[in-house]
């Protein structure tokens, strides 16, 4: 058994709620591990700015994470690479409207200030997802990377699987204003993404179980190609009435 131990660290500007990293953010840097195409559950919240420990076993292509109090955050898996075909393939004008059209524009709530969906931001990937006009079923938004997210024009991981992570969330809760938390990001690369590309990150359910929805999302090229695409499970928390509350004080 060949064993590694390595140290991350997420900036603070890569929040999803306050005070907490974006799911995807820090799925996608856990992920680079073990290769970049993993399986990674999120047990706890991950902490900004402080060190985070990864436990690597490169032979199992397994790795556990600790945050700095010794608690177990996230555990990883590496798992064979993959591709999601999105039921419907919007254009980057369909990707805008749905944008605009987005429950999360002009509404305060837990998320307004998150690093990829927050319509807050100036400084965030700006991928707030809404329904399609004409599929409502489905989630989408344009992704268009800036240099902040990119080294030597390709865009960091990170940013890539934070692309993938909030168009994921489950259309329906999403229209109905109900908050669930990400469990699980399983993602691939295709190949790189590079800087100003001008992609659309589409995201669809596939099956749930009381709490619990399996989703999926991709991010699509100017020809419809899918560049990454991305397994998630999202669980709704059981008291919305406290969301909304704390929403309404956030």
């Amino acid at each position: 058994m060949k064993t590694a131990t390595r140290t991350i660290q997420l900036d603070a500007r890569l929040n999803g709620p306050l005070g907490s990293a974006n799911g995807g953010f820090a799925s996608g840097m856990i992920a680079e591990t073990l290769g970049g195409t993993a399986s990674v559950r999120l047990i706890r919240r991950i902490p900004l700015e402080r060190p985070l420990e990864v436990g690597m076993d490169a032979d199992a292509g397994f790795a556990t994470v600790t945050d700095f109090n010794h608690q177990l955050v996230a555990k990883v898996q590496r798992v064979d690479p993959f591709t999601m075909i999105p039921p419907v393939q919007p254009s980057f004008a369909d990707a805008e409207v749905a944008r605009a059209s987005s429950p999360l524009q002009g509404a305060r709530h837990l998320l307004s200030k998150c690093v990829v969906c927050g319509s807050e931001r100036r400084d965030g990937l700006a991928v707030t997802p809404g329904p399609l006009e004409n599929r409502s079923d489905v989630l989408a938004a344009p992704f268009v990377p800036v240099d902040r997210d990119t080294t030597d024009g390709v865009v960091h991981p990170g940013a890539v699987w934070g692309a993938l992570d909030c168009p994921s969330y489950p259309a329906q809760a999403l229209l109905d204003r109900r908050l669930g938390l990400l469990g699980t990001l399983t993602a691939h690369r295709n190949r790189d993404v590079l800087l100003g590309e001008r992609l659309v990150a589409v995201g669809w359910t596939v099956q749930r179980h009381g709490r619990s929805t399996q989703t999926a999302s991709a991010l699509l090229d100017g020809r419809g190609d899918v560049v990454a695409s991305a397994r998630a499970v999202w669980v709704e928390l059981r008291h919305q009435w406290l969301v909304r509350l704390v929403g309404r004080l956030a």
